[in-house]
């Protein structure tokens, strides 16, 4: 066997690829508000003025002191933690490796979980009535959580059907519309954005793996980069300009598996989508 026969995929790259970005999205999002977190306040930027403006001796007592109360294990950890989740997604995507994308798919399903119920520092500060209705919306979370439907496909890619890549962005587009609509129903202040986003995302999600329709897979994608555009623009006319609020946000936005996977809507067809971008031009 050659080498090109032995680093030929077998299955469906585009969803292979799709699913492994889709996690080191995820991981760099974590990361950057972690950042963010550290810069704006808390523990983190105290923690990080002290790291950055003490001595040598100073910093020498604020290491030992870390290590003796073992926040300085904790944080070697994580940060070993994800050095290994992305060198392992990079992996994956680089050398095509199927293995290496389902341990990621199932670590990735047990974060989920834990951002769900586990790490939800808000029920433990709410009423007994309020931790109820937290702990429903976090349970819907999790069934209508498009993280959770990439996880699940990445035990599809070694399948060659072609239309996969299509089916998981439609059914993307469904959960998320369910997830917008039991927001809004479930929330005590009802947000209609989230009503008419969600609508409009069912009805994409549910006509294209009916009809298996790409056209209006790009119109939903238009309108979740639209939605993108509104929720930057209402946190600044409600906080104001603040950079931190803006580049949590964008970095959000960017580092989101809803646009990966608004992206990945135009990879399904390629070819159609060039030819439509030149009858534009001509």
């Amino acid at each position: 066997m050659s080498e090109g026969e032995k680093n030929q995929f077998n299955g469906n790259l585009a969803l292979f690829r799709v699913c492994v970005i889709v996690f080191i999205a995820n991981l760099l999002n974590f990361v950057v508000n972690m950042c963010i977190s550290a810069g704006h306040g808390g523990f983190f930027s105290s923690l990080w003025s002290a790291l950055t403006n003490s001595s040598f001796e100073d910093l020498l007592a604020t290491v030992g002191l870390l290590v003796v109360s073992g926040v300085g294990l904790v944080v070697l950890l994580g940060v070993l933690a994800f050095a290994v989740l992305l060198a392992l997604g990079i992996f994956a995507l680089v050398k095509k490796s199927v293995k290496a994308l389902e341990i990621l798919a199932v670590l990735f399903l047990i974060w989920v979980v834990l951002c769900a119920f586990a790490m939800n520092p808000i029920s433990g500060l709410l009423g007994n009535e309020m931790r109820e209705v937290n702990l429903a919306q976090s349970f819907i979370s999790l069934i209508f959580n498009i993280n959770v439907v990439v996880a699940v496909a990445a035990f599809f890619v070694t399948s060659e059907k072609q239309d996969l890549l299509l089916r998981l962005c439609a059914i993307c587009f469904a959960i998320s519309g369910l997830n917008s609509l039991s927001h809004f129903i479930f929330t005590q202040l009802p947000v209609f954005q989230l009503a008419f986003f969600g609508v409009v995302y069912l009805a994409v999600g549910v006509f294209a793996l009916v009809k298996m329709n790409v056209p209006v897979l790009m119109v939903g994608s238009l309108m979740i980069f639209i939605q993108i555009l509104l929720n930057l623009f209402n946190f600044i006319r409600i906080s104001g300009l603040d950079l931190y609020i803006v580049v949590s946000l964008v970095s959000h936005a960017v580092f989101n598996t809803s646009t990966v996977i608004a992206i990945a809507v135009f990879f399904i067809k390629p070819e159609w989508v060039k030819s439509c971008l030149q009858k534009m031009k001509g």
